[in-house]
């Protein structure tokens, strides 16, 4: 049976956060047990979700306490993270867990997405709390572009991957990514004005990651291991999106999905993204395609 792993690396230095985190992971760890791998009736899975979600929202208020105890100047931020999950993650997760009569499928995005939401947002932002990861950056001018990409990105992926990441250049469409996937999510502006940002990588590169990340040897992608990838994505994306737009707080996720090839070089090609960035893991690379956009234009009565 494959194991979610708890790793060291994921404390925070403070404990009774880091035992609130060890113990998520415990939940969805048993939640996996019992229904994914041992397929018990879903009366088993309705108390886990129940429990998970009644300790998640325990945690959150804890964690942003001690937060304001501190003075942590990311407070708003972060809590914004919290609120997303309390009030749209996590019922959306529940209304499709009911409506499916808890699906194999539907369970397992239920415990692809808390993992790696859990995942993402413990390196990346709960480790910033105690300074042992960057908070989040704020907005840079163009010509910063490189110390933003390492703020952004390769910091907090290396901090996820626990490896080496280098910046290789500038992303081309004739650039060779084997077995590319084509991961878009799109923000807006109050002003009409938007973000698209689109992830590029390989199967064996999301195989790759996920092995680093969760400590287990992936040989095939799941459901589990989709879910909790695409989540962990969004969360960096969401970190370039924003660095690189001009006005970070005011940009809301309007939607994700997956390209097909065609989709992705019918959007190269009506023009070149602003900022279109090519990495290296070991020998495999990923790329990342950010672009502003405007307004739509105004009709004419």
């Amino acid at each position: 049976m494959q194991q979610i792993q708890w790793q060291d690396r994921f404390n925070i230095g403070v404990e009774t956060i880091d035992q609130a985190h060890h113990r998520l992971f415990s939940i969805v760890q048993k939640m996996m047990d019992l229904y994914v791998e041992k397929h018990e009736d879903k009366f088993a899975c309705v108390e886990g979700i129940k429990y998970f979600k009644a300790y998640a929202l325990k945690h959150f208020a804890e964690e942003e306490a001690y937060m304001q105890e501190i003075g942590y100047p990311g407070y708003r931020a972060h809590k914004r993270l919290h609120d997303k999950m309390r009030w749209e993650t996590l019922p959306a997760l529940e209304h499709l867990l009911y409506d499916s009569n808890f699906s194999t499928k539907a369970v397992q995005r239920f415990i692809g997405v808390c993992t790696g939401w859990l995942t993402g947002h413990i390196i990346i932002e709960d480790r910033a709390i105690t300074g042992k990861a960057a908070g989040r950056p704020a907005p840079v001018a163009p010509e910063d572009e490189r110390a933003a990409i390492h703020a952004t990105i390769i910091s907090p992926l290396q901090e996820l991957l626990g490896c080496s990441v280098q910046f290789a250049g500038v992303y081309s469409t004739k650039d060779t990514i084997a077995d590319a996937q084509y991961y878009e999510l799109t923000y807006s502006a109050p002003d009409g004005s938007g973000l698209r940002v689109i992830l590029v990588i390989g199967e064996q590169m999301l195989l790759h990651a996920a092995g680093l990340i969760f400590d287990i040897d992936f040989y095939e992608r799941n459901e589990t291991v989709s879910f909790a990838m695409q989540e962990i994505a969004q969360n960096l994306i969401q970190r370039a999106a924003a660095s690189f737009g001009e006005a970070p707080d005011e940009y809301q996720l309007a939607g994700d999905r997956f390209l097909t090839r065609e989709e992705f070089d019918g959007i190269c090609g009506e023009h070149a993204p602003q900022h279109s960035l090519l990495f290296q893991v070991n020998h495999a690379c990923f790329a990342l395609c950010l672009d502003q956009l405007p307004p739509p234009a105004a009709s004419i009565s």
